[in-house]
């Protein structure tokens, strides 16, 4: 019988161009190993690599089984359907038409509702949970920032991001001119709440949400492409492309190092 090393079925790896992401699910941890290391560990010379062993273990990485043994492995490329994937985030700016809103949105599975002003009386749409906040586009411009330091990695938010843009996936924003944009603070419309169709609305606004890491230059070869926020609307203002890379990422995967 051959006992062999492998990482445990929580694990997930997302090769960069020169380095590897390790990314932990189980404690929303995330590891970075050059490229050679990693493959040395796919092709079992352990012999050559007794330090990387010995941290893999250390962070109960990996688990010692018989090579006939199959691991099984969450699945994150799977886009099984499930009860939220239909439902939409809407984010209305203080000042839009309220009973219009309602009227076109109410057939719709809205999960939440993020109203961008004070606290009133008036239901924006009945039972649906309503949030409420101040406009601060300091805020997207902080979570833009990536310095390396992910914190505890989701992996409900990182299947989200391989699938939609995690700013504006699954979203729409109503604002106080009754225009429909990707987001509350975004310069774009993509349509007219008073004139256009609600299905016409969502189908526009499909384009947008499906602007991940993967179509966007330099991210698209990072590791930790799904693990960052992505504000399109910053990378938009600043560089005149929608499909910019973020000017406040000072990660470089081609040479794999921060700053």
């Amino acid at each position: 019988m051959s006992i062999i090393k492998d990482f445990h079925q929580f694990i997930s790896i997302e090769k960069g161009p020169v380095n590897t992401a390790i990314i932990d699910f189980l404690k929303g941890n995330v590891y970075q190993v050059e490229n050679e290391i990693i493959e040395k560990f796919m092709k079992r010379k352990y012999q050559e690599i007794p330090e990387f062993i010995q941290s893999l273990k250390a962070e109960e990485l990996i688990i010692e089984v018989d090579e006939r043994r199959w691991i099984p492995r969450i699945n994150l490329k799977s886009r099984e359907r499930d009860e939220d994937e239909n439902s939409l985030e809407l984010e209305v700016e203080n000042g839009a038409d309220f009973m219009l809103i309602n009227n076109k949105f109410m057939g719709n599975k809205i999960s939440k509702i993020v109203f961008y002003g004070k606290k009133n009386s008036a239901e924006i749409i009945p039972e649906v949970k309503t949030i409420y906040r101040r406009k601060q586009f300091k805020k997207c411009l902080e979570k833009s920032t990536i310095d390396g330091l992910f914190g505890k990695v989701d992996e409900t938010i990182y299947k989200f991001n391989m699938i939609y843009n995690s700013c504006w996936g699954r979203k729409i924003a109503v604002t106080k001119d009754n225009k429909i944009r990707p987001c509350i603070y975004s310069e774009l419309v993509i349509g007219d709440i008073k004139k256009d169709e609600i299905e016409g609305i969502i189908d526009k606004a499909k384009e947008y949400w499906s602007i991940t890491k993967d179509k966007i230059e330099k991210c698209k070869d990072c590791e930790f492409r799904y693990m960052c926020f992505d504000c399109r609307e910053i990378a938009r203002r600043e560089n005149n492309d929608l499909f910019s890379t973020n000017p406040h990422c000072c990660y470089n995967p081609y040479n794999g190092k921060f700053g």
